[in-house]
């Protein structure tokens, strides 16, 4: 049985074309611009905090009820130095703590499937013909900030979260005031 499902994953990764590249590009010299709307459903509450819980408790014999006390008394300014910290010892595991839920729309299967087979940590559920129900971990997001083929998605994901004041101090550390000045 295990046999079976392997063998129709692969079919449809093969079928999927995933190593077509790339997938939101924009060519503006041909007049194509990217019609995909993303908006953001759902995430983490207190995305910053609840990393830096998880950064606190690696290292902590304390409950995680006391680590939050300790956080909320040291505040924000404490949060940021907690994540600089985790950017620049690349411990993104515990970035994967925030999680969110987008609606995007206006995405064909094809730029869909490229996507998801880049980025398999990315959950997608398909909703009609273009429109799908996306679940993505801020680790991902990262990943897909950095990355040439994922980054115009990575774009819209931080607007719509700048636009709704979402995790502000994550959004500022890691993807700096680039997107602050559109």
């Amino acid at each position: 049985m295990r046999c079976v499902r392997l063998a129709q994953s692969l079919l449809i990764i093969l079928s999927m074309n995933c190593l077509i590249i790339p997938m939101f590009k924009l060519n503006p010299h041909a007049g194509s611009e990217c019609t995909m709307k993303v908006s953001l459903v759902w995430s983490s509450p207190k995305p910053e905090r609840t990393i830096a819980v998880a950064m606190r408790r690696c290292y902590s014999t304390k409950v995680i009820e006391d680590i939050e006390v300790e956080l909320e008394q040291k505040g924000a300014e404490y949060w940021r130095f907690l994540l600089t910290k985790c950017l620049q010892d690349k411990s993104l595991d515990v970035l994967e703590h925030f999680t969110m839920s987008l609606l995007v729309e206006g995405a064909g299967e094809a730029e869909i499937s490229r996507l998801i087979c880049r980025f398999p940590h990315i959950h997608a559920t398909r909703l009609n013909e273009t429109d799908w129900l996306f679940t993505v971990n801020s680790r991902t997001l990262v990943e897909l900030w950095r990355d040439r083929e994922g980054r115009l998605f990575a774009e819209s994901v931080v607007a719509e979260l700048d636009r709704k004041k979402v995790s502000p101090l994550f959004n500022e550390l890691v993807f700096g005031d680039r997107m602050h000045a559109r």
